[in-house]
């Protein structure tokens, strides 16, 4: 027992784990205080302007993440290779912000004010993400660890001297707190991690080349994760987004071991896909889909069969609406360890393009019965779309899977459980 607290392995994924908490505490502790306090049409409002904000960073992300995680690993972690994706990483922020801040003038709604400031949101995730992937790239999970904690720190005394001060803050001055939370982070990030070396006109090349697949899979997997919530918005209006969008953020918070896994589980695919002509990678393919499993089939029985205690605990009797949402999408998050792992190892393989192209089909089919089925039956129809698109995309995938790489997704998995369970058998012996 001692050597496997010791081991690197546990360490990291402690840290990983560590780190997905202290960021999504941020998050939670707000979601909470929302929930609670603001009315459902002001929690639907911010919603729908956090879902647009979150779309536009995981384009940004998908730019820079993988590919750059990729060359990082490939290059020995060259200083200018961080510099060339700090610069196309810094570039894509501005660019996404003064679109929104062009959307939020010149709109006449009552999120154009939160548009207009939505470019503040945009700095502050973006900074904080990046330095996240060049540490994870590195395998420095302590300092990933750490500047998520300075985040979580930053942000919840801020938001609890305002509320002190002044009472409950507005929609717009939340941005503002946010925004304010990120500098501590950001000045740790230009302090150790960048330098003076230019960016490298071959690295941005190779990085753009990556990433175009990589930001529109990421960009689509956004779209299929928030296109109910966005059609909810135009077919219902604020107050149902806010049911669906608060049964979706348990959700979210309850996903956080599939989450922080995958960010271990990248690079050891990444490394194996290169070694014993796909043996090795099938080995941790299989041990990757079977670890993502063993957390999220006990956390998806507990929402289902006590989500209206979570419910109570969290928001209040408004909400209640949200218990059947919750337990559809609880039964299709146990398919969601095979559609991950799908993701992970085309990317690692190098092969972006047919991660995008599955991931435009998932979107095609949820996007259809969204459209068929909220105009219906309501929030409950987003639901059920979501949850049936979500099963139906990992079938299909785990179908292509086997034709690109000859491997059997369900024979490798079953292998993975039979070496756990004869290594158990050994030790009980021993």
């Amino acid at each position: 027992m001692k050597q496997i607290l010791k081991s690197k392995s546990f360490t990291n994924t402690a840290f990983s784990f560590g780190g997905q908490i202290a960021f999504l505490l941020s998050n939670f502790i707000l979601f909470i205080y929302m929930a609670k306090v603001y009315d459902q049409a002001t929690f639907g409002t911010w919603a729908l302007f956090i879902t647009t904000v979150s779309i536009c960073d995981g384009f940004r992300q998908g730019f820079v993440q993988n590919g750059l995680s990729r060359l990082l690993i490939q290059s020995g972690f060259e200083k200018t290779v961080v510099n060339t994706g700090a610069a196309l990483n810094f570039g894509l922020m501005t660019i996404l912000s003064l679109l929104l801040l062009t959307y939020g003038l010149i709109s006449n709604n009552e999120l154009s004010v939160l548009y207009a400031n939505g470019y503040k949101v945009l700095w502050a995730l973006g900074t904080l993400q990046f330095s996240n992937t060049l540490n994870q790239a590195e395998e420095r999970f302590k300092r990933y660890f750490t500047f998520n904690i300075i985040y979580l720190i930053s942000f919840v005394s801020l938001l609890l001297g305002y509320i002190y001060l002044y009472n409950q803050p507005s929609l717009s001055m939340l941005i503002n707190l946010i925004c304010l939370a990120s500098i501590p982070h950001s000045i740790l990030l230009f302090a150790t991690k960048l330098n003076r070396s230019l960016p490298s006109k071959k690295v941005f090349t190779q990085l753009f080349s990556f990433g175009k697949y990589a930001s529109g899979t990421n960009l689509l997997s956004l779209l299929f994760q928030r296109v109910d919530i966005l059609m909810i918005g135009y077919f219902l209006g604020p107050s149902s987004v806010a049911i669906f969008h608060f049964a979706t953020k348990i959700m979210n918070y309850a996903e956080l071991p599939l989450q922080a896994l995958s960010q271990v589980i990248y690079p050891k695919i990444s490394a194996s896909s290169h070694q014993n002509s796909g043996t090795d990678l099938k080995k941790t393919y299989g041990q990757s889909v079977l670890s993502l499993f063993a957390f999220v089939l006990p956390i998806a029985l507990v929402l289902i069969f006590f989500n209206h205690t979570i419910i109570q605990i969290l928001g209040n009797e408004s909400f209640q609406e949200a218990s059947v949402i919750i337990i559809l999408l609880s039964i299709a998050s146990v398919f969601k360890p095979w559609g991950r792992v799908f993701g992970l190892t085309l990317d690692a393989v190098g092969k972006p393009r047919v991660n995008f192209l599955m991931l435009l089909l998932s979107l095609g089919i949820n996007v259809v019965l969204n459209l068929t089925l909220i105009p219906t039956y309501g929030v409950i129809g987003g639901a059920i779309a979501t949850a049936s698109a979500i099963v139906i995309t990992i079938l299909i995938g785990q179908l292509k899977l086997n034709k690109e790489l000859s491997l059997h997704p369900v024979h490798t998995v079953v292998e993975a459980a039979k070496m756990v369970f004869k290594n158990k058998n050994i030790s009980s012996w021993n």
